[in-house]
């Protein structure tokens, strides 16, 4: 699980929090499922950009998070969500958008549960500007559908979330800045109180300017033209043949002008003169399994069911072009300008494109587990982390440093790696200095990718808990309990177990020798053993005071320092022990800043700093993640600071241009990444103090050799502008 990596690869830090980063400043940032990919398997809304790349809206119903993902080439998306941006907000509904519209200006208009958001996707930093009932004329603060009229004003239909007295019809002029809303208090021609509108769109008028139509499921169709309310739904409707029941789909408008409704005649597109062509009924056998249908080019219709089966009429004859998820529900559909169809609804989001439906979801494109407990840090960037989405899909995912990611699952639908193992976890990752990944699928042995494919290390007998390596290259693998394996010379595995040294216990981590590259530190409840595989020399609990069989009194994890002391974890705090002295210094609540004495996990920063984690069992569960540098203590707790959950399933460090990492696995709140300012000299290659010639040469043979360390900008590419990066800090000069 402990690797020392250095890397000049891909930081991954948000802007520092002051103007001028001083060494040892910190920045956060929150890695998480609804941030990275896909923001959720609940889509509600797809809007297809100019250029047919689509913008994916999802959230997650558990953390009530999520927002909206564009897709920016190849397998890169770059999310707005309402971790990143919390004016969108955290309450019920905040993430859930509903409906998306875009101005001649390019600005994005999102309704959601909770308002409607003005979104530039231009500006480098993306947020929102958040529209309520408390800082604007809107009608009701759950936005259900949005329609932009031809004079840029922006319409839309609300009512409140989880019911209330809010809700009614919205103008918004841009603009000016105004609005203009009505309800039954002031013109809407409902039953009184009945003010809820749950879809709208504009339609041109052949005879010039536009009308409104709107309506809810219980009050019908309504229309608004020049102060002129008619209600079609009225129990007294006027005359119309046919009579408008209902709106056909989000964006009912088709560029020709026509309409898509739901009349007493079946579906019918509304031509702008007023006349109807009838479409006809649905499919033969549907009726009430129809959540949705929304017109397309050539006034063709798409139908989708609250089964996923999606049909599509034209000339008279309704087709069945597939399922496009997993059998639930449909909650919209589009095409694009090739005309490829996209569905979204539970189970998140599919294109339909020479008769394939192809599937993209939480896992597919991002991160799949908040409840991630192991990650392993690549030398060339890549961050591997444990991966469990729900009962029957998981197993681990890869980030790159471009914010792309590989997934390995059951469900990656072509876009990720195979899973072929029968279960939905892994318990354990690590690279190998080659950049191939070491892998233990829950409770089926060990295996290795090496970019391409699979191959098996040890076999399914074994549920591996840690891996490590020797300084030597030499793998090393441990289950959690009496069962630990050397990699052998030919590429087979040696067994060991407590006959040969292991100490008894549950295991509790593996780490290099830094001072010896054939051998390892392998740790246990009760003692830590250092090995080449044919000795062990053991350090038993009793070395710092751990004399009872108690509660606590037993090591829960350990780092070793680059001078080859220990950093022990333990119920009854931290430990610093020297090997060659036997003598040891004591980090506990009697005199340390510590929340709690129980550590959980131990890691030695790149500047020799000690970061460990800690978690007390009793309420009210004090604990989060603290940093010992020179004597002094740093803690961070939630929720007095960014870190979202004060228990911590692993710590992980490396180098970057800037300083270093360090990666916390957050229990059942994904990971924090934690950015320390440096004090280095990037320009200074040679590590010598001094900026000369040297520093020179020793860049270019990096760069010649495709050396992280000489890939200045962080992209994984190596050109002309981490030449120009070096040429510029070499000339800036040290700090």
């Amino acid at each position: 699980m402990k690797s020392r990596i250095r890397s000049a690869a891909c930081s991954l830090l948000i802007a520092p929090l002051m103007a001028q980063a001083e060494p040892g400043d910190v920045s956060w940032e929150l890695l998480r499922p609804s941030n990275t990919g896909i923001p959720g398997d609940y889509t509600q809304v797809i809007y297809i950009d100019d250029d047919d790349s689509p913008w994916i809206a999802g959230y997650i119903p558990f953390w009530e998070e999520g927002g909206i993902a564009h897709l920016e080439g190849g397998n890169a998306w770059r999310v707005l969500n309402n971790v990143d941006c919390p004016q969108i907000g955290q309450e019920i509904g905040s993430p859930r958008f509903s409906d998306i519209v875009r101005s001649d200006d390019g600005v994005m208009w999102i309704g959601t549960g909770r308002g409607l958001l003005r979104f530039d996707p231009s500006q480098d930093e993306w947020c929102v500007t958040k529209y309520t009932t408390a800082n604007s004329g809107i009608a009701g603060n759950s936005v259900n559908a949005l329609s932009i009229a031809p004079d840029g004003t922006i319409w839309m239909g609300c009512d409140t979330w989880g019911g209330g007295p809010d809700g009614g019809l919205s103008q918004y002029d841009p603009s000016t800045d105004t609005w203009n809303s009505w309800d039954t208090s002031n013109g809407l021609p409902w039953w009184a109180g009945w003010d809820d509108v749950h879809y709208v769109a504009v339609q041109e008028d052949a005879s010039g300017g536009y009308t409104v139509w709107f309506g809810s499921s219980t009050m019908g169709m309504t229309t608004y033209k020049d102060g002129l309310f008619i209600w079609y739904g009225s129990p007294t409707p006027p005359p119309s043949d046919p009579l408008p029941t209902g709106m056909g789909g989000k964006d009912p408008v088709l560029p020709n002008g026509d309409m898509l409704l739901t009349t007493d005649e079946g579906i019918a597109f509304r031509h702008p003169d007023g006349t109807y062509t009838i479409v006809g009924g649905y499919p033969a056998g549907l009726g009430s399994e129809v959540a949705i249908i929304e017109p397309v080019s050539g006034n063709r219709v798409l139908l989708g069911t609250y089964y996923a089966d999606v049909f599509l009429w034209d000339e008279g004859t309704w087709t069945h072009l597939g399922n496009w998820g997993s059998g639930n529900h449909t909650y919209v559909l589009t095409e694009d300008s090739k005309g490829a169809f996209w569905a979204g609804g539970i189970g998140g989001a599919s294109k339909y494109e020479n008769g394939q439906w192809q599937r993209y979801r939480l896992t597919n494109t991002g991160m799949l587990d908040y409840f991630a407990s192991d990650v392993a840090l690549a030398p060339n960037g890549d961050v591997a982390m444990t991966a469990n989405a729900a009962p029957g899909t998981g197993g681990f995912d890869i980030m790159h440093p471009d914010r792309t990611w590989t997934n390995a699952n059951v469900a990656t639908y072509g876009f990720g790696l195979p899973w072929p193992y029968p279960t939905d976890n892994t318990s354990a990752v690590a690279f190998r200095e080659n950049n191939n990944l070491l892998f233990a699928p829950t409770n089926n042995g060990l295996h290795e990718y090496d970019g391409a494919g699979f191959n098996e290390l040890i076999g399914t007998t074994f549920d591996f808990e840690f891996i490590g390596f020797a300084n030597d290259g030499r793998g090393w693998a441990a289950t959690d309990r009496g069962v630990a394996f050397m990699e052998r010379d030919d590429g087979s595995w040696q067994q060991f177990g407590y006959a040969d040294g292991l100490p008894s216990g549950s295991i509790c981590g593996i780490v290099a020798d830094p001072t010896d590259p054939s051998r390892v530190y392998i740790g246990t409840q009760f003692g830590i053993a250092n090995t080449d595989g044919v000795t062990w020399d053991v350090i038993p609990r009793e070395a710092v005071g751990l004399d009872r069989d108690s509660t606590g009194y037993h090591f829960w994890a350990f780092d070793v320092a680059d001078d080859g002391t220990l950093w022990l974890a333990s119920g009854m705090g931290l430990y610093h022990y020297d090997p060659a002295t036997g003598l040891y210094d004591t980090y506990d609540l009697s005199n340390s800043p510590l929340p709690s004495d129980d550590i959980h996990n131990v890691e030695v920063a790149p500047d020799g700093s000690v970061w460990i984690s800690m978690f007390d069992q009793i309420f009210p569960y004090p604990g989060g993640v603290a940093q010992l540098s020179d004597g002094v203590w740093r803690v961070w707790s939630q929720p007095t600071s960014p870190l979202p959950h004060n228990q911590i399933w692993d710590l992980e460090s490396r180098e970057t241009p800037d300083g270093y990492e360090v990666w916390v696995a957050c229990a059942s709140e994904a990971i924090a990444i934690i950015s320390v300012e440096g004090n280095a000299c990037v320009a200074d290659i040679t590590g010598d103090g001094v900026l000369d010639f040297f520093d020179v040469s020793a860049f270019l043979n990096a760069f010649n050799a495709d050396d992280p360390i000489a890939d200045m900008t962080g992209d994984g590419v190596f050109d002309f502008f981490d030449v120009s990066a070096f040429l510029n800090a070499y000339n800036t000069g040290c700090p």
